[in-house]
């Protein structure tokens, strides 16, 4: 990422999972993660995706951290933030969809308006979709970015559970 510090009123909206709302169609209440009262005071690795029911972020990307996340926990790791542009009700289903349960967070970045302050949007209007937040990982040490990686291509390699419990 081009920042060394996580931008400033940065901000994510997220429906909290609970035993009530597990299922894929039902619904909670969206809120907000406040990166600027969160981030200086925790450790948080973000990932971020194009989009949320697409098949390389469903296939390859995100069950891995899933599956890992004790292992990222166990490093030290408060959260982990997976982002889209999605909308917070979409993020929840797929979280949902994929079984994460309350280990990781699945994060709506409007208009992937914080990744484009640190350059990691792609515009994919030719293709209908709209701006996007591009394919990346980070990890977030007390608000200091330590691992910023945007994938160079379409494949997941530096922005993969992999590369990330490598940088943590």
């Amino acid at each position: 990422m081009c920042l060394d510090q996580f931008p400033k009123g940065a901000k994510f909206a997220y429906v909290p999972y609970k035993d009530e709302n597990s299922s894929v169609v039902s619904c909670g209440i969206p809120i907000e993660y406040d990166c600027d009262k969160e981030l200086p005071n925790k450790k948080v690795v973000i990932v971020a995706v194009p989009g949320a029911f697409t098949p390389t972020c469903t296939a390859n990307h995100i069950p891995p951290f899933i599956q890992k996340a004790k292992d990222i926990k166990a490093k030290g790791v408060d959260d982990i933030i997976v982002i889209a542009a999605n909308d917070p009700f979409v993020q929840s289903a797929w979280g949902k969809a994929l079984g994460a349960k309350d280990e990781i967070i699945f994060a709506s970045d409007a208009d992937a308006n914080v990744s484009a302050k640190g350059g990691y949007s792609l515009d994919l209007s030719a293709k209908g979709m709209g701006t996007r937040t591009a394919r990346y990982a980070m990890i977030v040490d007390h608000g200091k970015i330590t691992y910023a990686e945007k994938e160079p291509g379409s494949e997941v390699s530096v922005s993969g559970v992999d590369a990330v419990l490598k940088n943590l």
